[in-house]
């Protein structure tokens, strides 16, 4: 009677270590295919729009608070923009060619969404978005 409970245990803990290093593994692969997804995403990103992507990446790691999201579109720096109501990054289209297109592009990749309140065009980023960003060129 004890030996069949012995190997019932035993078998029990097999069971139950195999199912928990099956599924951390399973989670592994899956976090390593998220990650080279992530990287090409990125790259196909960067082969259409290097400048803007390059300037989002140096915005987005030299902001200091880390809290900033939003961006506008501007046509030049001469043109301003009163009560901005909070940080917010700016890009202008005499900098990049077809800016409002790239930007289109963002957004049906669900990495920018449009939150325009009235006339200038106004983003936030996604978290995802804020991720790639963050780790472009590592």
């Amino acid at each position: 009677m004890i030996t069949t409970w012995v190997a019932f245990l035993i078998g029990a803990l097999s069971g139950a270590s195999g199912h928990y290093l099956g599924t951390k593994y399973t989670e592994q692969r899956h976090k390593k295919e998220s990650d080279i997804i992530a990287r090409k995403k990125i790259e196909h990103l960067k082969n259409i729009m290097p400048k803007l992507i390059e300037e989002m990446a140096a915005d987005v790691r030299n902001d200091k608070t880390k809290t900033v999201r939003e961006f506008v579109i501007l046509s030049n720096k001469r043109t301003g923009i009163g009560g901005m109501g909070q940080p917010r990054f700016a890009y202008y289209e005499d900098e990049h060619d077809n800016l409002k297109g790239k930007i289109d592009i963002l957004e049906e990749n669900s990495y920018v969404i449009d939150v325009t309140p009235e006339n200038v065009p106004i983003y936030r980023m996604t978290e995802e978005f804020l991720d790639l960003l963050l780790n472009y060129g590592k």
